[in-house]
């Protein structure tokens, strides 16, 4: 396979540790980041540890402070900026973007105010033509592991096959598996979701609850999952694949979970604020923007509303898992 040219968009842990695997896969890659001193790190120092410490960079990684520069000639462009950044970055690519060139992102929520999934977003940004060459990542994906080459797999969402298809070259390799769908729908609800659903189980740990709990809530996520993905367009498998029981796993039980950390915090009354001030927690947003969705449908996801309750309307973590509990019955 002939080496491919790839654009990183944002060199936070997700964009680092990606630009990581693909140069190990023997390709080039443009790193850009609007922080100038992490671009600075790793063109000095061959590391990032603001992001992804202690991993010791691959030199087929080239940072660069011009965005156009990084995506000239690129046969991928990687997005990989907060959901929230996703608009306005790919606004100012659009004239640089041509038409034989593949977008995937990998941020996982719903564009603010619209509710737009992301792939939307690139779409409304990049124009129509680039609807079905325009993709997101879901599955679990801990940035840190999967620089550090741990087995994993992700699922590339992509309407195009033979997309679809070229992302999986230049991405897989013996450690990271790369499996794909044409199910963009379902690939963006359970990305967006599982950070919720992640912030529910990390309130179990902040209480202190133990496993039974744990697996119990993880149950009931899921169920909810699948009857919001489907009223929203997704499929079924889906849910029930990488992207939707695998990346719900991974980020409502991994310590490096930034949702699930913010969860621990609400349960154990530790400064949940203070800890989302300084750190991108997806989940929060997604939230409120699921819950708007979902009343449009007249469709109900109890531990969802919980939670929303405990985000927006102050109410005490413990005194609403407890009112969950005490009010939820199979049947």
């Amino acid at each position: 396979m002939s080496p491919d040219q790839i654009a990183v968009l944002g060199a936070g842990n997700m964009g680092t540790a990606l630009a990581q695997v693909i140069a190990s896969n023997g390709h080039h890659v443009r790193a850009w980041s609007i922080e100038t001193d992490v671009l600075e790190e790793m063109r000095d120092h061959r590391g990032n540890t603001r992001y992804l410490a202690g991993v010791a960079l691959h030199p087929g990684i080239e940072p660069v402070w011009d965005c156009a520069a990084a995506v000239a000639g690129a046969a991928l462009v990687i997005v990989s900026v907060p959901s929230q950044v996703v608009g306005p970055l790919a606004r100012d690519i659009s004239p640089l973007i041509k038409r034989g060139q593949v977008v995937l992102n990998v941020a996982k929520g719903l564009e603010a105010g619209t509710h737009l999934r992301l792939s939307q977003v690139l779409e409304r940004e990049l124009g129509k033509a680039f609807g079905k060459r325009a993709g997101s990542m879901g599955g679990p994906a801990i940035a840190i592991e999967m620089a550090r080459g741990v087995p994993m797999a992700v699922i590339i969402g992509l309407a195009d096959r033979d997309c679809s298809l070229r992302v999986q070259r230049i991405l897989q390799n013996e450690h990271l598996k790369v499996e794909t769908t044409a199910d963009v729908c379902g690939v963006e609800l359970c990305a967006t979701l599982k950070n919720v659903y992640a912030m529910a189980l990390g309130v179990c740990d902040g209480l202190g609850y133990g496993t039974n709990t744990k697996a119990f809530l993880a149950t009931l996520a899921l169920a909810e999952m699948r009857e919001i993905s489907l009223a929203l367009g997704g499929e079924r498998d889906t849910v029930y694949g990488l992207a939707g029981v695998g990346d719900l796993l991974t980020t409502g039980y991994s310590e490096h979970s930034r949702n699930r950390t913010l969860g621990e915090k609400l349960g154990s009354g530790g400064d949940w604020r203070h800890f989302l001030r300084n750190n991108t927690v997806e989940g929060v947003g997604a939230c409120r923007a699921v819950k708007e969705l979902i009343a449009g449908k007249g469709l109900r996801a109890h531990l969802l509303e919980t939670l929303y309750e405990v985000l927006f309307a102050e109410r005490p973590a413990p005194e609403a898992l407890r009112h969950f509990f005490r009010e939820f019955s199979y049947g």
